[in-house]
């Protein structure tokens, strides 16, 4: 059949030329998005490789202090700031607190992206009265903060 008895059994005028570019657009797009696609599957892939261990893979090192410590990349789904800072910190009340101890365990947990947000953080507890100095670069949980949580743990009880 040709161009014009199609018109003529449609009824109407058809742009056969604009509709094989539309074709044409839409066959490119859908490459593009298998390319995509592809690129997407090459990362499952990967990750499914590490079996699990990503974070020990892509775990960098901090050299400035004396001994250096290992940097995981951030944890999605745990705390930040000074609540981050606070529960390494609470999980031994008691004990007097290095900075660079509170740095190691938090960048460790990936926690925090560098080791000056942890000194950030620690500050901002002092400020708030979180935390109690007890000498230079050491820290304390303090006690009202210890006893706010024990009461909290209570109630939930």
């Amino acid at each position: 059949m040709n161009e014009k008895n199609e018109s003529l059994i449609l009824g109407e005028s058809i742009d056969l030329e604009g509709l094989e570019r539309q074709a044409l657009e839409f066959e490119d797009q859908a490459a593009k998005l298998v390319h995509k696609a592809n690129a997407i599957r090459q990362i499952i892939d990967g990750f499914e490789a590490l079996n699990g261990s990503a974070s020990e893979v892509l775990m960098r090192s901090f050299g400035a202090h004396k001994a250096p410590f290992e940097i995981r990349p951030l944890a999605s789904d745990g705390p930040r700031g000074p609540k981050a800072a606070l529960a390494v910190m609470r999980e031994q009340p008691d004990r007097v607190w290095k900075v660079v101890d509170v740095k190691r365990e938090m960048l460790r947990r990936g926690w925090a992206p560098t080791p000056k947000a942890v000194e950030a953080s620690i500050k901002r507890l002092k400020e708030t009265g979180a935390l109690v100095s007890s000498g230079y670069g050491f820290y304390k949980v303090a006690a009202s903060v210890e006893a706010a949580d024990s009461h909290e743990d209570a109630e939930a009880a």
